[in-house]
């Protein structure tokens, strides 16, 4: 089986076009604010896209047709104005911009079609929260799966001038794909450090010792294997950063689960971003594979970078 990553992978050299999805009637834009700092420091322009559908309108099935195109274009008028004023700003900048709003009640496929056309990152706003068991907003899940380039969510809070961009790697990658998947996010992780003049963190996370050895020996191969994976995986994290120009003192090899460790190392460095990786497989194995960038996500309070790729079935 040969790994594949999106189009758009491979080694960053440049960004160019940067696909911004907007909130609907949110004076706020996060996910904007992001987008112009990189612009400005890339060269790169901006699109906005911005899904003015509202359900009230959608489901009302006692309008009669021309009464809803009626409330539809007024919808769309309201967006273009947002549009308008917030390209005005943006151009103000230096920044190349275009910007559409459209009437969909599946904006997800919009947004990927629209992506599709040779952009090299989608920029949005994480959704917040509602409810423990809703990890994060259905259109987010979509764009993370199936979008054609790599999808950064932003969090709430600026960036500053100097900062820490944090690559979440797999030092003991268990296949091919999860290989070159190390070795885009490395790549983009590395480019985003540099056009930013940001300091480039690395973080691999490790398992705990089994706990089924006899008791008689589990002391002595629970400190073995403790040992063992320390030094493997920190030996690998130090090529890694070797190939990267990572020094040591920015490698962090932390035993314990994913999640937890990604989050805790970015707290403490206070990272800007995360640029890490999600792994989709077609069919139901795909669910517990992506799942855990997700359970990531939902626990980061910064910005993060997700870097997909797909394995074929079979």
């Amino acid at each position: 089986m040969n790994p594949t990553l999106s189009p758009a992978d491979g080694q960053m050299r440049k960004l160019e076009k940067i696909l911004v999805v907007l909130e609907p009637q949110q004076d706020e834009q996060p996910a904007l604010n992001r987008a112009v700092y990189l612009a400005q420091a890339t060269g790169a322009s901006l699109h906005l896209f911005l899904c003015a559908y509202d359900t009230a309108i959608g489901i009302a099935s006692f309008l009669s047709g021309g009464q809803k195109q009626n409330f539809i274009r007024i919808m769309l008028d309201g967006s273009q104005v947002q549009l308008d004023r917030l390209v005005a700003d943006v151009e103000g900048k230096g920044i190349d911009v275009t910007c559409e709003a459209v009437w969909t009640r599946h904006p997800a496929d919009a947004i990927l079609k629209l992506a599709s056309d040779g952009f090299d990152l989608m920029m949005k706003q994480a959704t917040r929260r509602l409810r423990a068991e809703a990890m994060f907003h259905q259109l987010e899940w979509s764009l993370m799966r199936y979008g054609p380039c790599p999808v950064m969510l932003v969090k709430d809070g600026q960036w500053d001038d100097v900062g820490q961009v944090l690559a979440a790697v797999d030092a003991a990658p268990e296949s091919e794909l999860h290989q070159a998947l190390n070795q885009s996010i490395l790549e983009r992780a590395g480019f985003l450090a540099r056009a930013l003049d940001f300091e480039l963190h690395l973080v691999s996370a490790y398992p705990a010792p089994p706990v089924f050895a006899p008791v008689s020996t589990a002391a002595v191969q629970v400190g073995n294997y403790r040992s063992k994976m320390s030094q493997m995986v920190t030996a690998n994290l130090a090529k890694m950063g070797e190939q990267h120009g990572v020094p040591v003192e920015r490698q962090h090899a932390v035993e314990g689960p994913v999640d937890w460790v990604i989050s805790k190392v970015s707290q403490e460095l206070v990272a800007e971003f995360v640029v890490m990786g999600n792994v989709f497989r077609e069919g139901m194995s795909g669910i517990s594979v992506g799942s855990s960038a997700e359970s990531i996500l939902d626990r980061l309070k910064t910005n993060v970078l997700v870097v997909r790729a797909d394995v074929a079935p079979g």
